[in-house]
């Protein structure tokens, strides 16, 4: 009932937002004698921050800009590589791109935000990669009669995109995605199957959070499933395709994130007013952008949710040593031929230093020498994936690992 009171209450503020914007083009308008006065400039900032927080923000496209190389553009083309249920594999390659050119598979977190949230992330490597993209659905527009998606379908999933692409293929986990990623690998050395990653990296991933305990580690340690199955957990409204699924709101885990950083999040949101107010509009556009894609949230089903919750955070079983899929164990050990790299922000409160680094200890047979490891300074948690830093020293690190590791097979 929480998710219908909630769900109705968005769509009338959504209302009234677009009611603002009719009066903001009044304000806006060329022949508004005031428009360029500080009055005009004040009511125009304030209608646009009313307006960002009272509308609904759709899921945001691909949108990819034409790559330049050399002074000359090469067209982006988008598909779908495979469709299941629960996630679209998508793909992206650039026009001129070699057959032969390095595959990765980039495995998004499942937490609330749709996969364009990272979308700079993978803007970095379309000059030289056949990209790929698990572009998780929105639980809510997903029919009951699709079945459930818990912990080990996702594992299952990204096994048959694996499967999919085929031998040579590069994986990158991002975030919350590493756990069943490196699961992924595990169970696919166990079996050698030839489709397993060609190399593995993970980017702020809580591989073990034992390791030097943070904020997560601390929420961790008193929550319980039982608690969050009674306050988080609803049923998707009537309107909706998934009418009746249980799932996790993205609403609810955006007011988590939110919580986690309110502050700078309450000063991005002044500095926003103060940009629109000045005329700095370039500023303004980027901290727009920003919470165009921050707002556009997806809810995940409530059994993904609360294993995840349990299997990763609470009982912490990989790094324990007890998870296991399908019944039987899984073991890291199993991965001998995989190279691994971990990438962590030094200032990351969510997935502290350390967390995503001990994915290296449960690889126990695999050669030191296929391991790399690279401390980013000066960013925290979402500077491991986007910004100056990621641009400038984090993707070309990881691009150098995967062509270190790469072999020429040709591919369509």
């Amino acid at each position: 009932m929480r998710y219908h009171i909630a769900d109705a209450t968005n769509q009338s503020l959504n209302t009234i937002a677009i009611g603002l914007s009719k009066v903001k083009t009044v304000v806006d308008a060329e022949w508004n004698p005031v428009r360029q006065s500080k009055l005009g400039r004040f009511q125009s900032a304030l209608l646009d921050t009313g307006i960002r927080v009272l509308q609904h923000y759709p899921k945001k496209g691909w949108d990819y800009d034409d790559v330049i190389i050399d002074s000359r553009a090469y067209p982006v083309a988008e598909s779908i590589e495979l469709e299941l249920p629960f996630c679209k594999l998508m793909k992206f390659r650039r026009q001129g791109l070699p057959k032969t050119a390095p595959r990765v598979i980039f495995v998004a977190a499942l937490s609330g935000h749709h996969a364009t949230l990272s979308r700079e992330t993978f803007e970095e490597f379309l000059p030289e990669h056949e990209v790929y993209v698990t572009d998780w659905t929105d639980a809510r527009l997903v029919p009951v009669e699709e079945g459930r998606f818990g912990f080990e379908e996702y594992i299952a999933y990204l096994i048959e995109f694996m499967e999919k692409l085929g031998p040579g293929t590069h994986m990158v986990g991002l975030c919350q995605a590493g756990i069943p990623g490196l699961v992924t690998a595990s169970i696919m050395s166990a079996q050698e199957n030839p489709a397993r990653p060609a190399s593995m990296s993970f980017l702020g991933s809580p591989m073990d959070i034992r390791v030097n305990p943070g904020l997560i580690s601390k929420v961790s340690s008193f929550i319980t499933p039982g608690m969050l199955s009674l306050t988080a957990i609803h049923k998707v409204p009537s309107r909706y395709p998934g009418r009746g699924r249980s799932v996790y709101p993205g609403m609810v885990q955006l007011s988590n994130f939110m919580t986690m950083s309110i502050r700078s999040h309450i000063e991005s949101h002044k500095r926003y007013l103060r940009d629109i107010y000045h005329g700095n509009f370039e500023s303004a556009n980027k901290i727009r952008d920003f919470y165009d894609e921050y707002f556009s949230l997806l809810d995940t089903t409530a059994e993904f949710y609360l294993e995840t919750l349990e299997r990763v955070f609470i009982d912490q079983e990989l790094p324990k040593g007890i998870m296991r899929y399908k019944g039987a164990k899984v073991n890291c050990a199993h991965i001998q031929d995989i190279p691994l790299f971990t990438v962590e922000g030094a200032k990351d409160n969510m997935v502290v230093p350390g967390q995503c680094q001990a994915a290296a200890d449960f690889c126990v047979n695999l050669p030191e020498a296929m391991k790399e490891h690279h401390l980013q300074e000066g960013v925290g948690h979402y500077g491991v994936f986007s910004g100056g830093h990621y641009r400038e020293s984090i993707a070309p690190k990881v691009k150098a690992f995967i062509g270190k590791y790469h072999t020429a097979v040709k591919h369509a």
